[in-house]
């Protein structure tokens, strides 16, 4: 099981079964489950707990997060959220807010873009990858491995938009673009094959990454968009001029389970074959937001596209 799917899976037993049921799934699983954010993982299981009453207890895992782990969350989710309503009444709860949002300060001032460079070469095809929301380039680089295979050196772009504990978000597209525009020209100035650049994103990732491009930011070869999550699509698709002009193919991938960013994906399908735009889209029966569990075999299909 993926951390993704771990998170999915617990939300829907959350769902159909209640927090009870999610809760004594987190504790068995969570333990499991690699390349996961485990400040996450802390959160999501004392936050069931919370819900089922289980006060004590999670009251222990949130200090075992900040106390023991170092682990931080955003202060005005502490502060605010109802599923913790019931741990704000304790008397330890605004200490435990207080130390989160000192360690916020601090690592948001020291928060900066981040590429994990994997094999990029001078002369030689690149992906640059942008994770999805409250993940990391860690979380995000397994996936992609088998994009080497196929020639392509890997770039995991990591945000300075930090919200929790080695968790990173693309909310501002602005400053998104820009930390984007200055991987892609870092990569010019190594001798990288720029015409040979692709730019990918999961989820929020893939949201961001769409705006690089129809903004201008940054002209790749393609586009290969996992999941994306596309609130602004109408607003962002009045103007696909810098898009078309840069020659941008765009590859889409999305599950026709993922009730948040299906309808977007099928939507940007076909406002750009309308608009005369290379794009290909890969539906994937069943699934959730996640990467599907065939992705080498998807991403080989996606290069072949790509080089077409």
């Amino acid at each position: 099981m993926t951390y993704t799917q771990l998170l999915n899976n617990a939300l829907e037993i959350l769902d159909e079964k209640g927090a009870e049921q999610a809760y004594c799934f987190m504790k068995e699983e969570a333990p499991k489950v690699s390349n996961a954010n485990q400040a996450q993982l802390y959160n999501f299981t004392y936050c069931f707990a919370a819900l089922c009453d289980k006060t004590e207890e999670a009251m222990g895992l949130l200090k075992e997060a900040v106390y023991n782990k170092g682990f931080w969350y955003d202060y005005e989710y502490l502060m605010e959220d109802e599923d913790l309503s019931e741990l704000r009444k304790c008397s330890e709860f605004e200490t435990i807010a207080q130390l989160c949002r000192e360690r916020q300060e601090a690592a948001q001032a020291a928060a900066k873009p981040v590429l994990v460079q994997d094999n990029i070469e001078a002369e030689k095809p690149f992906m640059v990858i942008l994770h999805g929301d409250q993940e990391n380039a860690k979380i995000t680089a397994p996936f992609w491995q088998s994009a080497k295979e196929l020639g392509y050196g890997l770039g995991f772009a990591q945000s300075s938009q930090i919200q929790v504990s080695d968790g990173y978000l693309w909310d501002d597209e602005e400053q998104a673009a820009k930390e984007i525009a200055h991987h892609w020209d870092t990569l010019a100035q190594q001798g990288a094959k720029m015409e040979d650049g692709v730019l990918c994103g999961f989820s929020s990732g893939g949201r961001a990454a769409f705006y690089a491009v129809v903004s201008g930011a940054v002209a790749p070869k393609a586009l290969i968009l996992l999941a994306p999550w596309l609130p602004e699509l109408e607003e962002w698709t009045e103007d696909l001029s810098k898009l078309k002009s840069a020659g941008t193919k765009v590859y889409l991938c999305c599950g026709d389970a993922d009730e948040d960013c299906f309808e977007g994906t099928e939507e940007l399908f076909e406002i750009l074959d309308d608009n005369g735009i290379e794009v290909s889209f890969k539906l994937i029966p069943d699934l959730d937001h996640d990467y599907p569990e065939n992705f080498d075999h998807i991403l080989k299909e996606a290069v072949s596209f790509v080089g077409e």
